[in-house]
């Protein structure tokens, strides 16, 4: 079992929230169960298709024992996949009707973005979806297996990556927000707005001492105030058991994550009337990747017992030098909010003129209309390529794209 923990790990159930999370109150440990709501796999596009597949892949008793006996490394390079003849018939079917009914979503996708963006064959070529073979629509094989388990990897690896650009994007569209708020009030209220932000920055500037992630400091904290254990007794073995939530002698991301919630609490005060969830939860991601890369030396996205215990004899585990955060750093440049501030203005003015309206709504209507329409059927033979090809862009992208490509 613990080789399909792995590769679910590999596979996605890792973390990559959303840009803006639900604001909810949280005293204490997030279990694996409530922070399941920011599986990362849900980035993708393709992620029912991927979980359906390794969910049916593990009722298999001989393909299991071969994931079991796999290396990281073979299971992340997509080697795994040759053992894909060992798979009960029965179960082999169960795969090749998910694939068909991936291939029929990827073929609905693209027919409404060539439809609303009036893209011809030859420009949506390139789209052609890279977790699935093309040239054979009807049976999920070998090469199924090894293309979504490699192209799955990639994209996760980039997770981390596309978080920090959303994040971004959301600090400088805020900041965008807020004084275009200060700007569009009256002098009165105008002066609140800038004393309340003054002050916001200066409760966030002058917060407690935060502790450098996974230090010792750091940890023997959680140990005294969460673990209610006294701190000159702190042993590494047992704070690891307390803390593997599933007890499977692994930490996962989700279980790391929730190691921060004291230094997070220094840093955002949820009494202040400017707190950002999206801000704490950039701080929480951003001391995850620093602990993962000083412990998982193997890279596997998991830390393990031996991993932990190792690091705690480093010298780097002793030092506590103060953690940076997201408010210590500017996260955009100048001519970034700039550009973005024209663009807005550009969009905000397209949206208010009323022929422009028209012509969305028209759009709307006409993929309205696609969507009820019903599926042609599959034809036996090979596939014609460029009617499979999905958009491999971000949901959010996607729409962005749309509006700007309005006459």
């Amino acid at each position: 079992m613990l080789k399909f923990l792995i590769i679910f790990s590999i596979l996605g159930l890792i973390v990559c929230p959303p840009v803006q999370p639900e604001n909810k109150q949280d005293n204490g440990h997030k279990t694996v169960n409530e922070t399941l709501e920011n599986d990362p796999l849900l980035s993708l596009e393709y992620n029912k298709y991927l979980k359906e597949i390794v969910n049916v892949l593990e009722t298999d008793s001989e393909f299991k024992k071969k994931i079991e006996n796999a290396s990281i490394e073979d299971i992340k390079s997509g080697r795994i996949a040759e053992h894909l003849s060992l798979v009960d018939p029965k179960i082999r079917t169960k795969l090749d009707e998910i694939k068909r009914m991936e291939i029929e979503r990827l073929r609905r996708v693209i027919q409404r973005k060539a439809a609303m963006s009036n893209l011809k064959s030859h420009e949506i070529e390139h789209l052609l979806p890279k977790h699935v073979d093309h040239n054979n629509i009807e049976t999920f094989e070998v090469h199924d297996l090894e293309k979504l388990i490699k192209q799955a990897t990639f994209d996760l690896e980039e997770v981390d990556k596309l978080r920090r650009e959303e994040f971004k994007e959301h600090e400088i569209e805020k900041e965008y927000e807020r004084r275009k708020k200060i700007q569009q009030a009256d002098a009165e209220t105008r002066k609140k707005l800038e004393e309340q932000h003054k002050r916001s920055l200066e409760m966030r500037k002058n917060h407690e001492r935060v502790n450098h992630p996974g230090s010792k400091d750091q940890l023997e904290e959680v140990w005294e105030e969460e673990d209610k254990l006294d701190g000159g007794d702190f042993d590494p073995v047992t704070f690891f058991k307390l803390h593997d939530i599933d007890g499977n002698n692994y930490w996962d991301e989700f279980e790391v994550e929730a190691l921060f919630n004291i230094e997070l609490d220094k840093i955002y005060n949820k009494t202040d009337p400017e707190f950002d969830p999206a801000e704490r939860f950039e701080e929480m991601n951003r001391m995850r990747e620093h602990v993962f890369g000083e412990i998982d030396k193997n890279k596997d996205r998991l830390v393990s017992l031996d991993e932990f215990v190792e690091s705690t004899k480093s010298r780097e585990f002793k030092q506590n030098d103060e953690w940076k955060g997201v408010d210590d750093e500017q996260q955009y440049s100048e001519d970034e909010f700039r550009e973005y501030s024209q663009a807005h203005i550009k969009e905000e003015h397209f949206m208010s003129t009323p022929v422009n309206d028209m012509h969305l709504e028209q759009a709307h209507r006409q993929e309205d209309t696609q969507q009820h329409q019903p599926p042609p059927q599959h034809h036996q033979g090979p596939p014609q390529q460029h009617h499979q090809p999905p958009s491999q862009q971000h949901p959010g992208q996607q729409n962005q794209n749309i509006q700007a490509q309005h006459p």
